[in-house]
């Protein structure tokens, strides 16, 4: 549904507020950061705000509450000056956020039966991981937390090739669906081939406007191929 929908928006939004933090603080492409940062944030509230005024399963009620407990925790952590200092706070939250904003995308999905709204789900997952992979990416970078960031970081990634592969499977059900995935797959691949590189911290950091240069590309590919599943389904 198109609720689902905005809670798993802000499930990708928990990811990216945390990359634009890190990317200011890193001083990798600050100005970016800092507008993507703003926009992220006041997109994140505005869902929110707009998921409380329209929730009335109980379990999806539940959920929200926890989310916005978790929200309130982070938000404030994001508004803290970018530093090391304040890093591991900043990841801690973003998982902690994100961890709840699943699970309010979960409790919607058990109340909605579309049949394209698993495949709606899969590329909102990956949308998600888009960005997971690049905050992993820019904490490495930056010496946060370095050992359980990469561990995570090879985790996202293979939900990611796990991802694709669903998406391959259902790609014949149109032809613009399936240029889409084959695009999403080629945005992938090069994102992909940067992150599987063993690198120390100072060349992650030489990398890093890569990484988020490629972040972006597949999310606006697996934010395109959410809207066609959506319009050819008709989701609510």
């Amino acid at each position: 549904s198109r609720l689902a929908d905005k809670a798993s928006m802000n499930d990708m939004l928990a990811q990216r507020l945390a990359k634009a933090w890190v990317m200011i603080g890193l001083g990798v492409q600050p100005e970016r950061g800092r507008k993507i940062l703003e926009e992220s944030l006041s997109r994140f509230e505005g869902q929110l705000a707009e998921l409380n005024e329209l929730a009335t399963d109980a379990d999806v009620r539940r959920s929200l509450e926890q989310l916005g407990r978790e929200w309130r925790d982070y938000r404030a952590a994001l508004r803290a000056a970018p530093g090391r200092q304040r890093a591991q706070a900043v990841y801690d939250h973003s998982e902690l956020t994100q961890e709840a904003a699943h699970r309010l995308t979960l409790a919607y999905e058990k109340t909605s039966r579309a049949p394209a709204d698993r495949l709606v789900n899969i590329a909102g997952r990956q949308r998600m991981l888009s960005q997971r992979l690049a905050k992993f990416w820019l904490f490495q970078a930056w010496e946060v937390n370095t050992v359980a960031a990469r561990m995570e970081l090879n985790f996202a990634r293979a939900e990611f090739a796990s991802g694709m592969h669903q998406l391959y499977a259902t790609a014949g059900t149109s032809p613009e669906i399936g240029r889409t995935v084959e695009q999403l797959d080629q945005d992938w691949i090069a994102y992909r081939n940067v992150l599987v590189e063993e690198r120390d911290a100072a060349s992650m950091r030489r990398a890093a406007p890569q990484v988020v240069e490629l972040s972006e590309r597949v999310l606006a590919t697996a934010e395109r191929l959410v809207t066609l599943y959506q319009s050819q389904d008709g989701v609510r």
